[in-house]
């Protein structure tokens, strides 16, 4: 998978060097979903994630018996999964394509151990991923307050 034309379209992916770059591609497949596949279910484990080439992605928040909530919804060039690199690895969310999808996935524990021997590889993956879990809360945030408002 050449992710330099990615590179362009991607924020998280804009910041590496070019061996980090070639690393990312090294342990990267195209893949694609069909509208209402599901990527990643809340708890399961957190082996893979992805970058949106094109089409849309919505995380959802489940409960027993009810409807799943669509906190947010992914496009092009956004990260799928954000608990792939902090402990204990398990998804909080559930991901569904929400139109017909093609993405990138990336080997989280090929990245991970990486990682553990790259230190400027991890503290680059670190600040793009926090930022993006920080992003997420926000609009978060802003989805639950549109959903039940303030009386």
């Amino acid at each position: 998978m050449n992710l330099d034309a990615v590179r362009k379209s991607s924020e998280l992916l804009s910041g590496l060097s070019g061996a980090e770059l070639e690393f990312l591609e090294s342990v990267s497949r195209e893949v694609h979903f069909r509208n209402g596949d599901v990527l990643f279910e809340e708890d399961g484990v957190a082996d893979t994630f992805y970058i949106i080439l094109e089409g849309k992605v919505g995380l959802e928040m489940t409960s027993p018996g009810k409807r799943p909530i669509v906190i947010q919804t992914l496009g092009d060039g956004e990260l799928v999964g954000v608990s792939w690199l902090f402990p204990p690895h398990r998804w909080n969310w559930r991901a569904r394509a929400v139109t017909d999808t093609a993405a990138i996935a990336f080997d989280a524990a090929k990245v991970r151990a990486q990682s553990e021997l790259d230190r400027e590889l991890a503290h680059r993956l670190l600040g793009m991923v926090a930022e993006e879990a920080i992003t997420r809360l926000h609009n978060t945030r802003v989805q639950l307050l549109d959903l039940y408002g303030t009386k």
